[in-house]
């Protein structure tokens, strides 16, 4: 049974205990009030049943002239219904119980208002509660995309410039050399296989952002003006995986070849983490905010909507970026 049909049956045996005790306040005659509200009931899951109908083929696409003429037939309707079914089927079908209808049109009028309106809400919060969680369903899909884009983004230039000064290590420092094949390694890995979950250790994030900016250095073999800082983490939290990575990726992919000048600044302050990165710009015009920063920038209002800033600077000579995120336990 799909869920909205299990929130039918529990309306309607919630329908069917209201009435019943409804119609038994004064005196109760077992099974003959059963059969009664079981009776009653008939022409309201019909009215309500075409009031879903009309809800979804009228209501829906904004026709509520027609929608509001089409409750008025029903209303009719529910009232002819009743008497047909008490005073015409009854007798023939279940002869023994004598049944008429005990209830004046005004009345009948009033149960299958009351049925209509409270049907009407609870379409409109199950279709709310519907498109939420479609919304959510398609919002962790694209997160998920996103990801899997970043990571297919791994930029080529990396892996092989650091494979090419990894081999010339092999002949000069070997055990440099050593070390940055397994930061690579490690980089490739956190990238490939453990970034599946939502959310991964902290701990395990900043390790790959020393691995990547160990690489980077090791790629940009001029690079002598840089301040990193990267903080230890006492108490492990929970952080989207790659999402500083753009912004990092960024301040080595468009720093000045010729004379680098790169600053990245990660502080901690229990839940609240800020990272700053700042990098001197290449002489040459160049287009601001690639695809990796689009998507970051994506990914960012997605998991954490109330939960960042994000400043961007672009300055003559510097370009910095200060990202302030609200971390998960």
């Amino acid at each position: 049974m799909n869920l909205k049909r299990r929130y039918i049956v529990i309306f309607w045996i919630i329908s069917f205990i209201i009435l019943h005790r409804l119609f038994t306040i004064d005196y109760n005659n077992g099974i003959v009030d059963i059969v009664y509200t079981t009776t009653f009931h008939i022409p309201l899951v019909i009215i309500v049943h075409l009031n879903f109908i009309m809800i979804d083929k009228l209501l829906d696409k904004k026709r509520s002239l027609v929608y509001g003429t089409g409750v008025l037939c029903l209303c009719v309707l529910g009232v002819v219904l009743h008497y047909l079914i008490f005073d015409i089927i009854s007798p023939v079908i279940i002869p023994q119980y004598f049944f008429i209808s005990m209830s004046s049109i005004l009345e009948i009028s009033q149960y299958i208002i009351v049925y209509m309106i409270v049907s009407l809400l609870l379409k409109l919060s199950y279709d709310r509660f519907l498109l939420k969680d479609k919304q959510i369903t398609l919002e962790y899909q694209y997160n998920k995309n996103q990801l899997e884009q970043l990571k297919s983004q791994l930029n080529p230039h990396l892996l092989f410039n650091s494979l090419n000064n990894i081999y010339s290590m092999s002949f000069t420092n070997i055990e440099q050399g050593r070390e940055s094949i397994i930061k690579l390694s490690d980089t490739l890995r956190y990238m490939m296989y453990e970034t599946g979950e939502s959310h991964v250790k902290l701990s395990k994030e900043l390790e790959h952002v020393e691995n990547y900016i160990a690489l980077e250095r090791l790629r940009l073999e001029n690079i002598v003006k840089y301040d990193i800082t990267i903080p230890k983490v006492s108490k492990d939290r929970r952080i989207a995986p790659l999402i500083l990575l753009p912004y990092i990726e960024n301040v080595f992919k468009h720093c000045d070849k010729e004379n680098p000048y790169i600053e990245i600044n990660i502080e901690l302050n229990g839940k609240d983490l800020t990272m700053l990165c700042k990098n001197n710009i290449e002489n040459k015009p160049r287009e601001l905010g690639g695809i990796g920063v689009k998507n970051g920038k994506k990914r960012l209002q997605l998991l954490y909507e109330d939960r960042h800033t994000l400043y961007i600077t672009e300055g003559k000579i510097y370009h910095t970026v200060i990202l302030k995120l609200q971390l998960d336990e």
